[in-house]
């Protein structure tokens, strides 16, 4: 079934398989979670200040996991934290022979631990439909972007572009755009109005300079090739307009040519506008007006004599022409820079702006020559004239010395049937130039600034309507149109519909990664709101605040709180904790793919909590042994090994340096290696594998309320839809469920 449609959903279909109703499934949870506290509220810092693993895990589980049988192997521990597989206990075969005080299995309980991570699971696979999004992304959009941040982005923009298509929607608010990159991709490749709103300053202002350099590659690049394109189509409609005329040439009559040394014009009639005047020499190939490029530089005052006529142009003729030019101008019709009277002068090859462009045109269409007898003289510069060379005609010039080259004008006669058809050709060959700031008329160009904005701004409720008015502005409804029988179609008059107020577009919610709270508060924002859909992707469960505290008092009473937020979890007073929302962040699923990571971060586990232990033993650290000081990030000191570890930490501190030697730091890390070093690493994979527990908590909880909010307990009309889908590869990207709510 396609994602796009509408579906009736219930709250059992966001839960494992085995669970009849959501109550069932948090009684199971709460009391499965409740006995696991100790792993849950395990600090590895304080491993041995507290003695963890004597008070953590039963004495069964510690016997079996250290017996010579029991004991698991790097790859044997990942695949206990990712697949949920406990090896065979009797794979590993005893040298000796085993007494009967050792365990000859694993723990029954053991065995329980492990099978109710499974079963209490959401499922977190992705769903084979999102593929279709991968690798949709255009060129000019994925620099800045990590491989994990180019996975998130181009599903969860072609599932907002596909939903956006279906139901009409055309504006999008990004809730903590960040550095913009979904924001881009919804405007610049889906076309969507695009506002990207963070409370961060330094964010908006990254986002801000990433899109002028994206509107550099991609909408100028965009609009040229567009340019180009029509401006082909027109160049052939004209070639197919002048083709008659020209083969014709032999039976028109050849009217007299006015020559002036001075100024090289040459002046013909309208019936031999489009006759061939004078051929070009069999030993001197004709001189383009590509050629005219190359002697522009180097002219030094003296004239050439030219015969300017006007032949049908050969398309391996143009391209050879541009081939043996050094130097084209960047706008085919730009009349060239610098000062005509005086050559020696450097001819600048700087861009002119649009007004300036536009002035120029204008100066040379108005010292175009008068209206006469039909006909119409028009002043055209060597580059104007060169436009049209590779699609139309071309000037060609047949020079008698070639001393020098004189940049002057030449005056044309061209027939007036086909001059409308030639000026068309002149303005829609020259590529475009988007500056989306100061043209109206880009105000639906995909990309401009129109079309994509980002602001600084904590939004709330109550400034939501100021934004929409500011940013989407309303569109009046359409209107039926009437013709009067007594009057022309010119005269076609408008029946105005009965309701004349505005209409606000259709517009959606989206946050990819919104930290803590602020997916809270987007759930809260799209029911208050008109929006029609919603898209939310959590993380940083760390930051969310809690109603209730771990005996079921309320703490926060005036509704700012993140969890709970449905009724079903409020009326069993759920409570995560500090250390249940740090183990929801966790990514079991990626240990056994990352596994040489993983194990560099079990190191360094244990790296921190050698040093908590030498620091108190040695007085450095006041404070209680349960808790330790923040050090910040130390991975790269890790690699210089423990003592270098050690010293940097005390420094970072500010502590004396001079209390624990080198080699008496080597020494304490040498002793505990082996055996500890073994159990940090059980006990932080059990703890990992509880994480996706408390992430399906804050998820279901969400999922619940919106469909509590949207769809009801079914006993009124369908007013939408709630999914929770795992549309993200989970090792890829760890926070890989996508919340999806429509509001029809």
């Amino acid at each position: 079934m396609d994602r796009c449609t509408t579906t009736t959903t219930t709250t059992e279909a966001f839960l494992p398989q085995g669970f009849d109703t959501l109550e069932d499934y948090i009684l199971c949870l709460q009391a499965f979670l409740t006995k696991c506290e100790p792993i849950t509220n395990l600090m590895i810092v304080d491993y041995f200040t507290t003695n963890s693993w004597e008070i953590r895990l039963p004495k069964e589980w510690r016997d079996a996991f250290e017996s010579e049988q029991g004991k698991l192997g790097s790859l044997d521990l990942m695949q206990l934290v990712s697949l949920g597989k406990l090896r065979d206990f009797n794979q590993v075969r005893s040298s000796r022979t085993t007494t009967l005080q050792e365990p000859q299995d694993w723990p029954d309980s053991l065995k329980d631990f492990v099978a109710m991570v499974k079963k209490l699971s959401i499922n977190r696979t992705l769903d084979p439909e999102f593929t279709k999004f991968k690798d949709t992304l255009d060129i000019h959009l994925i620099p800045g972007m990590s491989p994990k941040k180019l996975h998130e982005v181009e599903i969860l923009s072609g599932l907002i572009a596909s939903y956006a298509k279906e139901h009409s929607i055309r504006s999008v608010i990004d809730l903590g755009a960040g550095q913009g990159y979904l924001s881009r991709v919804l405007a610049f490749q889906h076309h969507l109005c695009v506002l990207g709103v963070d409370s961060n300053t330094i964010q908006t202002c990254g986002a801000q300079t990433t899109q002028k350099r994206t509107e550099k590659l991609f909408v100028n690049k965009s609009k040229q090739k567009r340019s180009g394109a029509e401006g082909r189509k027109k160049s052939n409609r004209i070639n197919r307009t002048l083709t008659p005329s020209c083969s014709s040439a032999s039976t028109s009559s050849v009217a007299p040519i006015e020559t002036e040394t001075s100024t090289t014009t040459t002046t013909t009639t309208a019936a031999a506008a489009t006759t061939v005047i004078s051929p070009p020499s069999p030993s001197i190939p004709p001189l383009t007006i590509e050629d005219a490029d190359v002697l522009e530089t180097s002219a030094l005052g003296t004239e050439i004599e030219t015969t300017p006529a006007i032949v049908m142009a050969d398309t391996k003729l143009c391209k050879k022409a541009k081939t043996n030019s050094r130097s084209r101008s960047t706008s085919p019709i730009q009349p060239l820079r610098g000062s005509i009277s005086n050559p020696g002068k450097k001819i600048s090859r700087g861009r002119k702006t649009r007004v300036g462009k536009k002035e120029e045109t204008q100066g040379a269409q108005r010292s175009s020559g008068a209206h006469t007898n039909g006909s119409i003289t028009t002043t055209a510069t060597a580059r104007e004239a060169s436009s049209v060379c590779p699609t139309t005609f071309m000037l060609a010039s047949v020079p008698t010395t070639l001393d020098a080259f004189n940049t002057s004008s030449t005056t044309l006669t061209l027939d007036t049937s086909t001059l409308d058809d030639v000026s068309i050709s002149l303005q829609e060959n020259r590529p475009a130039i988007v500056d989306s700031a100061t043209d109206p008329t880009l105000a639906a160009t995909p990309g401009s600034n129109f079309q994509l904005q980002h602001i600084t701004h904590h939004i709330t409720a109550s400034t939501l309507p100021t934004l929409l008015r500011e940013h989407f502005p309303k569109r009046p409804k359409r209107t039926s149109q009437s013709c009067d029988i007594n009057t022309t179609v010119d005269k076609m008059t408008k029946v105005e519909s009965e309701e004349e107020e505005e209409e606000e577009g259709r517009w959606t919610l989206c946050g990819l990664h919104a930290c803590g709270d602020l997916t809270s508060n987007m759930i809260k924002l799209y029911l208050e709101s008109s929006a029609t859909c919603l898209f939310s992707v959590g993380c940083c469960y760390h930051w969310i605040t809690e109603r209730f505290d771990k005996d079921g008092n309320i703490t926060i009473s005036d509704g700012t709180h993140g969890f709970p937020l449905s009724a079903v979890f409020n009326l069993h007073k759920a409570h995560l904790g500090e250390h249940a929302k740090m183990t929801a962040c966790q990514s079991p699923e990626r240990w056994l793919k990352y596994q040489k990571e993983t194990e560099d971060a079990i190191h360094g586990h244990y790296f921190r909590a050698l040093l908590h232990k030498l620091m108190v033993e040695r007085g450095l650290y006041p404070g209680p042994p349960s808790t330790a000081p923040v050090l910040g990030r130390m991975g790269k000191h890790r690699l210089k090994g423990f003592p270098h570890y050690l010293a940097t930490a005390i420094s970072r501190l500010k502590l004396p340096t001079n209390v624990i030697k080198h080699e008496e730091a080597q020494a304490t890390y040498e002793q505990f290696l082996e055996k500890d070093l073994y159990r940090i690493g059980i006990l932080w994979a059990l703890r990992t594998m509880l994480g996706p527990l408390f992430e399906g908590m804050i998820l279901l909880d969400r999922a619940a309320y919106l469909h509590e909010t949207i769809v009801g307990d079914g006993t009124r009309p369908q007013k939408g839809s709630v999914q929770l889908v795992p549309g993200f590869d989970v090792v890829e990207s760890p926070r890989n469920m996508i919340l999806i709510a429509l509001k029809d």
